[in-house]
């Protein structure tokens, strides 16, 4: 999506119609936008940026209440007020009530933690403290989602922030990269290839031991060429993620936003 489209299909709110999705369909939502406004590089000072963050601004604090369907098999109230945080927090807009919910997540993770190792029965048990109990059918938020590795960010104590890295290392990120990320994709050339790389990045912050995601750095550089470039001829643009240029339909154009992506998205935040 080009960002004269995306400013063609903000609604007068601020919105783009439903908020919730992070599917691969051609729909447009706000939580697509969103994202596509990160990929740009856009931050919260960017006009339609402003304008969509004062939308979830006002979601958050429960003045506006979005269109989609909601979800019975989890706690839905519970799971809005932490997608909306988050997306506040990724385009670091300040907000006391924001942070007040990063403490208390921020203690159901730290009470989670035995022996150096995340314990989700632990987890199931101190979120219902938190958030009440359960109805019949119904499941925790997923530790390691979307939503709570960004959060969490620079939250956690060390202790805590490396058990919780091994687990997300183990799981993957829920709505990303569902799979164990010491596991390589098997085909580099792939667009399975781009979201196993975001997941890392989400991860990265919780580790400070550069050793512990070397082998990520060492399997880029295997598969980077010798001009420098990373050739993926199978990857195609999606719209949120690619292309950061204008097309691809130059091939230079490819190159170097997936360049880009890898040196600056991904090789620049490991630690």
């Amino acid at each position: 999506m080009k960002i004269e489209d995306l400013i063609n299909h903000q609604k007068h709110d601020g919105s783009f119609g439903p908020f919730h999705s992070m599917s691969k369909d051609n729909q447009i939502t706000t939580e697509k936008a969103l994202n596509r406004f990160y990929y740009l590089g856009l931050d919260k000072d960017n006009p339609i940026v402003d304008k969509t963050l004062s939308y979830v601004k006002k979601c958050f604090d429960g003045l506006v209440e979005i269109s989609d369907r909601k979800e019975k098999v989890i706690q839905w109230e519970v799971f809005e007020k932490l997608m909306f945080a988050t997306w506040l927090v990724i385009f670091n807009v300040e907000d006391n009530k924001v942070k007040k919910l990063q403490s208390m997540w921020t203690d159901i993770i730290t009470q989670s933690i035995v022996d150096n190792k995340f314990n989700v029965d632990l987890y199931k048990a101190n979120y219902q403290r938190n958030f009440g109990k359960l109805k019949s059918g119904q499941r925790v938020i997923d530790p390691t989602s979307f939503y709570m590795v960004n959060f969490l960010r620079n939250q956690l104590d060390e202790r805590a922030s490396l058990a919780y890295f091994e687990y997300i290392m183990e799981q993957g990120i829920y709505y990303i990269y569902k799979e164990n990320l010491y596991e390589l994709p098997k085909v580099f050339n792939h667009k399975n290839t781009i979201f196993y790389l975001i997941a890392i990045r989400l991860a990265a912050p919780y580790v400070k031991d550069e050793v512990r995601l070397d082998f990520v750095k060492q399997w880029l550089y295997k598969n980077q060429a010798d001009d420098g470039f990373w050739y993926m001829e199978n990857l195609k643009t999606d719209g949120i993620i690619f292309p950061t240029s204008s097309s691809w339909r130059s091939k230079k154009n490819k190159l170097n936003d997936i360049r880009n992506f890898i040196q600056y998205q991904i090789m620049d935040k490991l630690p």
